[in-house]
């Protein structure tokens, strides 16, 4: 009985739950992400907000600019508003993801949950990196923090099972097509689009 015990099989086993007892517990570590997430979500927002203010001072100027029958300044105008709204719905589209991955994480009880849940957000936080660092160099800093404390913490505590799979994708890119869908609905609510007879140099042929 004594050297069944000691076999590599239960050496191995034996040895993984040894690591996982040693690892901090889990509930602390996803409450910091939580923090740390939550601030990130703040500082996406605050930038919504000041896009949407200047999102509207420019479609006033371009009304003035008709108004005054001043194409050159109504196309520069209008470009610059095509390139902000471009940013807004990024952002937009980021934010509704981080919420999810947001909800996502708040419902990890254990290991689990874990296994299921966090492999889909670690897999769309990895896919959201790149368009935040292009847009909001200040919020990448706490965006790449928050993805380490999960990465880290979390892939330690299971030896590798949150890299990325067939499924995960599936997930991640219905998480932000369904984001950028409703960001789009939202922009278009919001702020209506450049008045009749300006247009943006994209649509003018000007590119």
């Amino acid at each position: 009985m004594h050297q069944n015990w000691n076999n590599p099989q239960s050496e191995g086993l034996s040895d993984h739950l040894r690591g996982l007892k040693q690892e901090s517990p889990l509930k602390p570590r996803i409450q910091n992400s939580l923090v740390q997430l939550t601030k990130t979500v703040s500082s996406l927002d605050y930038k919504v907000k000041t896009l949407d203010e200047k999102d509207s001072k420019l479609f006033n100027r371009i009304v003035l600019a008709k108004k005054n029958h001043d194409s050159t300044t109504g196309r520069v105008l209008a470009n610059e508003l095509v390139e902000l709204r471009k940013n807004k719905k990024i952002l937009t589209t980021l934010k509704m993801s981080l919420e999810q991955v947001n909800l996502r994480l708040s419902t990890v009880q254990d290991l689990g949950d874990a296994m299921v849940s966090l492999r889909p957000i670690l897999a769309t936080m990895n896919a959201l990196k790149p368009a935040l660092g292009k847009i909001m160099p200040e919020v990448s800093h706490e965006f790449e923090s928050l993805f380490g404390i999960l990465n880290e913490s979390l892939s330690g505590s299971f030896e590798g099972s949150f890299e990325s799979d067939v499924a995960s994708n599936e997930e991640t890119e219905n998480i932000l097509k369904e984001a950028a869908a409703v960001a789009g609905t939202r922009v278009g609510d919001k702020f209506p689009s450049t008045p009749s007879g300006i247009s943006s140099s994209s649509s003018i042929g000007l590119e």
